[in-house]
């Protein structure tokens, strides 16, 4: 699972994405207020479609309408009525389809005993990193929404969840904007090797 996540917008690689998607916003609709920092459920971050950068805010309405789905299984994505045509959507377009969501950590919390202890995660290569997404348009949203992919953890990191988002090394990335026969094959790709520490 993974329900916090962290930008940075001192990172070179960030700073580049958000010029890009500022100069397209001036465009389209002005100013974009994204979330710097630990970012929350709900929050407007960058994210990227095929099409380049655009805005973004995490979590899909439930059926319901009560509170957001913040995350998806990747082995239940292509049977699940709520991820199934993003997932499956052969040219991206404004309203649905595969997405990246850059970051450069996440969090997730071991319980031990009665205490939770926080950890911050990352790939053991430095550097941005991205999640592998859906997203799609939401009638009373001003941007799309999206959620994170989740997969089993990686064995060392167990410990503290039995889930860890799915993320891509860039070699994939262009495959699952893109490529929607290569994106499903991507869900079922091994972890990467995650390192921790307490966060606090």
């Amino acid at each position: 699972m993974c329900g916090r996540f962290y930008t940075d917008f001192d990172d070179a690689q960030y700073r580049e994405m958000l010029a890009m998607l500022y100069l397209r916003s001036e465009r389209e609709a002005g100013l974009l207020m994204l979330k710097n920092g630990e970012v929350f459920p709900t929050d407007q971050v960058a994210a990227l479609d095929a099409t380049g950068p655009r805005a973004m805010r995490w979590g899909f309405a439930r059926f319901d309408g009560k509170g957001k789905v913040i995350n998806a299984r990747s082995e239940s994505v292509l049977e699940k009525t709520m991820f199934r045509a993003p997932m499956l959507t052969q040219a991206q377009t404004a309203q649905s389809g595969r997405c990246l969501i850059p970051a450069s950590a996440y969090f997730e919390w071991e319980t031990r005993e009665k205490q939770k202890i926080k950890y911050k995660l990352r790939p053991a290569k430095e550097g941005l990193f991205t999640f592998a997404g859906l997203y799609r348009s939401e009638a009373g949203s001003d941007t799309p929404v999206f959620v994170i992919l989740t997969a089993p953890a990686a064995q060392g990191i167990s410990f503290i969840h039995d889930r860890m988002p799915l993320i891509l090394p860039p070699e994939q990335r262009e495959a699952w904007l893109n490529q929607p026969d290569a994106a499903a094959r991507l869900l079922e790709e091994g972890t990467q090797e995650i390192i921790y520490e307490p966060a606090s």
